[in-house]
């Protein structure tokens, strides 16, 4: 500091010295004295142009002209409390929604994968050249083909998340968690470090049934055993199998799912042990596919590349296995790209909260500037009278953005305390379900860099245009004092701008928003379609006791019957999945009897749900021509189904879809008879467009995992003890999941 003041006092001293010997040597040459000085000054130039030529000669005189640019700002600023304390709160409001929304957004689909290097990784699996609703799948068969005949991945991993009975010791009663089955080498691959223990060994990924270990997701580790550090070589029943602890996550890593988060990783080998249909062979059936695909890109290979390649293998694999491999098209996406096509609704509505952020930020930075440009008649004159010292327009309009900046950053600081607020009002929004979701919502460093991102770009768009249009002042008129604080028709510019403009962002605002709450009020009004009331749900698999098909279809039978007999319940019945659940429905590949595809394309893919007998009265879902599915409907008995009015108005336009048909995955089944027309419902979102869809009875289409629904008379939760002692009565034994 004292070097700088001293190099300060030394130009300033040869400043003057520069002028008194040129004023004596213009007197000397016959000059008056007064002539002779203003001679020397204009060859001198402005001081303060000299100065600062000098300052930039010395270098780093940015930083110079910076702080000092920040201290008159700060100054300024302090001068006029009012108005920096509006200013600073718009901007709070804007950057704190900003900052909320992008912190719900990041959560639902944007973040990263958290493992090493996360833009390595790539989704890899087969989707069907019919369309449909299916994401990125495979099966353990792809699995092997892809990892072996590709050359573009340093490693390829596979797993699939499903649910267990979990147990610490024989005679505890198991309860339902979710675990996820995985390749060996999935931790390896994704860069992911055990906290304790250790990962899988290669030689625990070759052969079925044999390598009974586990490795805890860091979570259940701290729930379940309270972080104990000698939980490694501990016994945990699965399904009845008992398998060694291994290792433990660390807590950074939650899954490769980004909203559920596993109780623990099983090998994949140990798959066939865990799934009690013998009809199903996890290891050997190439049409089984239940399971994602994740690969970590070799150096320098690019997405396209190894689309290209893959593209290539998935081809070759069509036509060595037609039977299971038609209409199945090879890809790889992004992992943004793979959740956007697994789940269509999270990216709607994170494009519409981060427009709606934004908009909101617009408005507050048109604020913002109209009061700056309100100021601007105020400060006209001492613009004016900087200019006329010899002040830089340029410098001026860098010190006027300043003011921009500070105004920006105490409301991006102040923003972050709004968005935080924010964050914990969405934290407490909970989302019903069995499985346990997740959804991380967090101020992190990405938010964080986002927050002061908007900061800066808020600084320019609402300080630019008042800075140009403040130095763009008439020195004479502006140093008149009649006219000074007067503004022309040219001066009003900018200001009749940001007014235009304001008021455009804020009628798009409240069309937009009113157009969304008029649609939601809307769909709220009209209801989801089914009953959302009075209803107790639990989820059951016998598979988690080692019931046979037969057992479990025997054990859903009395089940219901049971629950139908509990005092207070008007209705009961089973269903594979809930609509607006987070559990997902089935699948299915029609072709519609009498129905021509466009070329090119054999068959359609549909949602679908397994149900029982009593399902749509229990639901409320009403049925609007035929009848619904009956404990008649039985293996034995001929093949139906309920369809949606979507369906029969696509397939069947202007006729009764009653007693039409379908075949089921290819033409050589046998036909599904249509014998109902439900209402269309919503079956995913509030907010989805209307979707085919298909009910088909579960005792023709089995599944081991099915949700008991009871309708009531009262209070639902009244239901919960005296269904519990209905299904331990049954068998004391059978895992619940509330």
């Amino acid at each position: 500091m004292k070097f700088r003041r001293h190099r300060e006092d030394s130009l300033d001293d040869e400043i003057r010295d520069y002028i008194e010997r040129e004023t004596r040597a213009n007197i000397e040459g016959g000059m008056a004295p007064d002539d002779a000085r203003d001679a020397a000054m204009r060859k001198l130039g402005p001081p303060l142009h000299v100065k600062e030529d000098t300052r930039a000669a010395w270098g780093l005189v940015w930083i110079e002209r910076l702080w000092q640019d920040l201290v008159h700002g700060r100054r300024m600023l302090a001068k006029n409390p009012g108005f920096t304390a509006v200013a600073v709160l718009s901007l709070a409001i804007g950057i704190g929604a900003n900052s909320a929304m992008f912190s719900l957004a990041d959560a639902l689909l944007l973040r990263p994968l958290p493992v090493l290097r996360p833009s390595e990784v790539v989704a890899v699996g087969m989707v069907e050249s019919a369309g449909g609703f299916t994401g990125i799948v495979a099966s353990y068969r792809d699995y092997i083909d892809f990892r072996d005949q590709s050359k573009s991945f340093d490693g390829l991993v596979a797993f699939a998340d499903t649910t267990f009975g979990v147990a610490n010791k024989r005679d505890a009663l198991p309860q339902m968690k979710l675990g996820t089955i995985v390749t060996g080498n999935l931790l390896k691959v994704l860069g992911v470090e055990p906290e304790l223990g250790r990962s899988f060994r290669p030689e625990e990924d070759l052969v079925p049934g044999r390598d009974a270990v586990l490795v805890l997701g860091h979570d259940y580790w701290e729930k379940e055993f309270a972080a104990d550090p000698s939980v490694l070589g501990r016994k945990l029943l699965i399904d009845g199998i008992e398998f060694t602890i291994v290792g433990v996550a660390p807590a950074r890593f939650t899954g490769v799912n980004r909203y559920l988060e596993p109780a623990f990783y099983i090998p994949i080998m140990m798959w066939p042990r865990l799934v009690n249909n013998l009809q199903d062979k996890p290891l050997e059936a190439r049409d089984y596919r239940q399971l994602s695909m994740r690969g970590r890109l070799k150096p320098g290979v690019t997405v396209s590349q190894a689309q290209a390649e893959i593209a290539a293998i998935g081809k070759n694999l069509e036509r060595a296995y037609p039977n299971t491999n038609h209409n199945q098209i090879a890809v790889v996406r992004t992992e943004l790209q793979a959740r956007i096509q697994q789940s269509p609704p999270d990216a709607q509505l994170v494009a519409m909260l981060i427009t709606l952020a934004i908009a909101v930020l617009l408005v507050a930075c048109a604020n913002v500037a109209g009061l700056l440009t309100s100021r601007a008649p105020t400060r006209a004159r001492e613009i004016a009278l900087r200019l006329a010292i010899g002040a830089g327009r340029q410098r001026l309009i860098r010190q006027l953005l300043t003011e921009s900046l500070l105004i920006a950053i105490a409301g991006g600081l102040l923003g972050l305390l709004v968005g935080y607020g924010g964050v914990l009002f969405l934290r407490q929004i909970k989302i019903p379900g069995d499985l346990p979701v997740k959804i991380g919502i967090e101020l992190d460093q990405r938010v964080l860099l986002y927050s002061l991102a908007l900061a800066v770009a808020s600084a320019v768009l609402f300080g630019l245009v008042p800075a140009i249009q403040t130095t763009h002042t008439t020195l004479v008129s502006a140093l008149r004092s009649a006219t000074a604080d007067v503004p022309g028709p040219r001066r009003l510019w900018g200001r009749n701008f940001l007014v235009a403009a304001q008021v455009a962002i804020a009628l798009v605002l409240l069309t937009v928003t009113t157009f969304m709450f008029r649609g939601f009020q809307h769909e709220l009004g009209r209801g989801p379609g089914f009953r959302t009331t009075h209803l107790l749900m639990m989820s059951f698999d016998p598979r988690l006791v080692h019931y046979s098909d037969a057992q479990s279809q025997q054990f859903f039978r009395q089940l219901v019957e049971r629950a139908r007999s509990v005092p207070g319940v008007k209705s009961a019945a089973v269903t594979f999945s809930i609509p607006m659940g987070n559990d997902g429905f089935d699948g299915a590949t029609i072709v519609p009897e009498g129905y021509q595809f466009p070329k090119g394309k054999e068959d359609v893919s549909v949602i679908a749900n397994e149900v029982g007998e009593g399902y749509f009265q229990t639901q409320g879902i009403p049925i609007l021509r035929g009848r619904a599915l009956l404990s008649t409907d039985t293996d034995t008995s001929p093949r139906v189904a309920v369809v949606n009015e979507e369906i029969a108005k696509h397939y069947w336009p202007g006729q009764d879809a009653i007693g039409k048909r379908f075949r089921l995955d290819d033409r050589n089944t046998s036909w599904v008879e249509i014998v109902g027309v439900a209402k269309t419902i919503k079956y995913l979102w509030i907010g989805e467009a209307p979707m085919e869809f298909i009910y088909f009875p579960h005792t023709q289409r089995p599944k081991p995992r099915m949700v008991l629904m009871a309708e009531s008379f009262g209070d639902p939760a009244s239901l919960a003890a005296p269904l519990r002692e209905a299904v331990h009565a049954l068998d004391a034994n059978e895992p619940i999941a509330p």
